[in-house]
């Protein structure tokens, strides 16, 4: 690895805790303090209508995609001082071959204020109406907390980027697979390991290098009502633990990034996409060590993590 890693995020002051009401939330802490969704206004429950084969199904049949790759670069928050994402531009280009070499169509906007990111997905949205697609991407590249990413201009809710393409609000992609990559901090806190030391059995006790490298739907013919939940579908993929913060090197974009890429270019025809995702926890969590030049951060580490809403086996590449 060539060049020195820095965080993905500015420094948030020690002596700021967040005042009431910001969207940011509190300070990050070590343990993460569970932070209530805002009130939201009673609604009617959608209900739609699936075949009981689609519903049978062990996976989702994708034949299309569309990923969206928002690269956020250069920032002119007020009051918050974020520096520039170098480096970002070459995790931009990388994600979007890797999506395209499955078949998906892809769409890249850099830098772009809040404002234009609402309009963008709006747009997508109307498009989706006129061209579905079996599966839907989202990667954002910029810096961010553990409540959401920032726009060049101002701070934007994970939530409410979710809540734009959920059931209710984006109906193309009900039943579809939703992957939303963040690739920003999400906190300050440095997450800290043990070294262990690789051993080859086959090495005589030498030590290895260790470099980065449905049961009630019996009998109901042909189709069948669902009442369905307004977040399912959706898979979050995460660069880091909540609260934590996460590396970005200027020459080579950031780790991990890079290993997810490196992952789906290597993904076995009809593998999960959930054990392509463990194996960049693994590569990521276990191997890398990012290069900040100083002996206190030895033990730094990043663990990447993932959360999943999907109500299906996810395989991005598939047989026929």
């Amino acid at each position: 690895m060539s060049g020195k890693s820095s965080l993905d995020a500015s420094l948030i002051p020690d002596s700021w805790t967040g005042r009431p009401g910001d969207p940011r939330g509190q300070r990050p802490r070590q343990v993460p303090v569970p932070i209530p969704y805002p009130h939201r206004v009673p609604v009617a429950p959608i209900t739609a209508v699936i075949t009981k084969e689609e519903f049978d199904s062990k996976y989702y049949q994708i034949k299309s995609g569309l990923v969206l790759v928002l690269n956020n670069k250069e920032f002119h928050v007020q009051g918050e001082d974020l520096g520039d994402r170098t480096g970002t531009d070459i995790d931009a280009s990388t994600i979007s071959q890797r999506f395209s070499e499955l078949g998906f169509e892809y769409e890249l906007e850099t830098d772009l204020p809040k404002s234009a990111t609402v309009d963008w997905f709006e747009r997508v949205k109307r498009q989706l109406i006129k061209k579905p697609v079996d599966c839907f991407a989202l990667v954002i590249l910029s810096h961010g907390t553990e409540n959401g990413v920032y726009a060049t201009d101002q701070f934007m809710r994970t939530e409410d980027i979710v809540e734009t393409f959920n059931a209710t609000n984006c109906p193309p992609l009900r039943f579809k697979p939703k992957i939303v990559i963040i690739q920003s901090c999400r906190g300050t806190t440095l997450s800290r390991g043990i070294n262990v030391g690789l051993q080859d059995p086959n090495q005589a006790d030498a030590i290895a290098d260790t470099r980065e490298y449905n049961e009630w739907l019996m009998g109901i013919p042909t189709t069948v009502t669902i009442r369905l939940n307004y977040e399912a579908d959706f898979l979050f993929i995460y660069v880091s633990v909540p609260g934590a913060g996460a590396f970005r090197n200027a020459a080579e974009g950031t780790p991990f990034i890079r290993h997810l890429s490196k992952a789906i270019e290597e993904m076995e025809v009809n593998e999960d996409f959930y054990s392509v995702l463990t194996s960049v926890n693994k590569m990521v969590g276990m191997t890398y060590k990012p290069n900040i030049g100083e002996a206190e951060y030895n033990n730094v580490v990043q663990m990447p993590c993932f959360v999943s809403h999907l109500t299906k086996s996810l395989r991005l590449k598939q047989s026929g």
